[in-house]
């Protein structure tokens, strides 16, 4: 096993259409392990991993994404093992003797040593959690859910939605006001909606403000897929959280679908729904403990990289 290069690129994404039966592009992909790393700044982004055999060849990988994370109001990394495949030829083996498990646990083992403060998390389905959690390297923090936001009409209220630009200068204002309401979860900052949203290859996103007597209190990042209108990403203040989704809602004209952590959907008192996600600790040699993670982890669709 070796950290990934530039060069490793081209089978890499043979490895991963092969895997998951999905081509992804170039651009993708260096969008996703390339240009996200200028948004580090304060510490040295993890590389990701891969498994060779004996002939030199690239049988497994575990992408390693490091982005800026704020742990009660401190910063720190945030690692998500992402893409994480084997070559069909290379699964099984007894116990914790596969090359998934062993891959992982050297991974990790990098990650806290290089970054000893980092929270490591993922979203994998049902199968490949199962063969992390009886390795010893997930742990659940939940089953991801969801819920539907209705349509309104004919709102009576002070809040509003109005369409933004990636750009506008009051993003960082706003992230400064409401991060400390985060206890554990991603700088969502005007950086990082450029590099997720703004400048993504393959997906087209659309940044709605959220205002209150025409002061911006909140964001809401929409994506429409297969006819299905998705909030990928939210920030607003939870105690304000159904008033501005009343007012995203009048706006869109739609109902639309929401991906939040239990608690922030329970608020809503709205039906909620399993997801196939897995909300994962990557417990192995981990910083924080998963009992912290599951109260008080905030998480979107955009944390999962499948929206």
């Amino acid at each position: 096993m070796r950290g990934a290069t530039p060069a490793d690129e081209p089978e890499l994404l043979d490895l991963f259409a092969k895997v998951f039966g999905v081509h992804r592009t170039s651009s993708e992909w260096r969008w996703k392990f390339a240009a996200s790393r200028a948004l580090a700044v304060g510490y040295t982004p993890v590389d990701s991993l891969v498994a060779l055999d004996e002939h030199g060849a690239i049988v497994a990988y575990a992408g390693a994404l490091t982005l800026p994370g704020r742990f009660h109001g401190s910063p720190i990394p945030f690692v998500q093992i992402c893409d994480v495949m084997v070559h069909p030829a290379q699964r099984g083996g007894l116990g914790r003797n596969n090359l998934f498990t062993r891959m992982l646990r050297c991974l990790l083992s990098r990650i806290a040593n290089a970054l000893p403060m980092a929270f490591r998390y993922g979203f994998p389905g049902r199968r490949p959690y199962l063969i992390g959690a009886r390795s010893g390297v997930y742990d659940l923090i939940e089953i991801a859910v969801q819920t539907t936001v209705p349509e309104r009409d004919g709102l009576i209220s002070f809040w509003r939605a109005e369409p933004l630009y990636w750009t506008d200068t009051r993003l960082d204002t706003l992230w400064g006001r409401l991060r400390d309401g985060y206890v554990l979860g991603l700088v969502r900052d005007a950086a990082y909606l450029s590099w997720r949203y703004g400048n993504n290859p393959v997906r087209n996103y659309q940044l709605v403000g959220l205002t209150r007597l025409g002061q911006l209190r909140g964001w809401a990042v929409t994506h429409l897929h297969d006819g299905e209108l998705r909030i990928v990403d939210l920030l607003a203040p939870k105690a304000s959280l159904s008033n501005a989704l009343a007012a995203l809602g009048a706006f869109v004209q739609r109902s639309s679908t929401l991906l939040l952590p239990r608690a922030w959907c329970a608020s809503l008192r709205s039906p909620i729904v399993e997801t196939p996600l897995f909300a994962a600790n990557m417990c192995w040699q981990s910083a924080i403990d998963t009992q912290t993670a599951r109260e008080h982890l905030y998480y979107t669709m955009g944390d999962v990289d499948i929206y």
